[in-house]
């Protein structure tokens, strides 16, 4: 809880915004997850849409997000469940995409 609150008075400090993560948002969040990720880090996958609830008292937020990878040559659109929350690092991916 006082993470949050912490958080939230550094977003208004710094004029940051901090409420759900953007599809951009997202997409960093996924791209930061690389290194650790491995043989299951797409680096074509490109999010397209991003819907996210309202998030959690912990800063933790659910997001549906549809995604389409460079790599599949029916350029399928997919669909996941994210969570993503904002940390003293910037936002990080708690599940889904890279994350089983």
């Amino acid at each position: 809880m006082l993470l949050a609150v912490v958080l939230a008075w550094a977003c208004n400090v710094t004029g940051v915004a901090c409420g759900a993560p953007t599809t951009d948002i997202i997409q960093k969040a996924y791209e930061q997850e690389a290194p650790s990720s491995g043989v299951r880090h797409d680096k074509g996958l490109k999010i397209v849409e991003a819907t996210c609830d309202k998030g959690d008292e912990s800063g933790r937020f659910l997001c549906q997000v549809s995604f389409v990878s460079e790599d599949d040559p029916d350029k399928r659109l997919y669909f996941d469940i994210v969570s993503a929350a904002l940390t003293d690092k910037g936002w990080v991916l708690t599940s889904g995409l890279c994350k089983r």
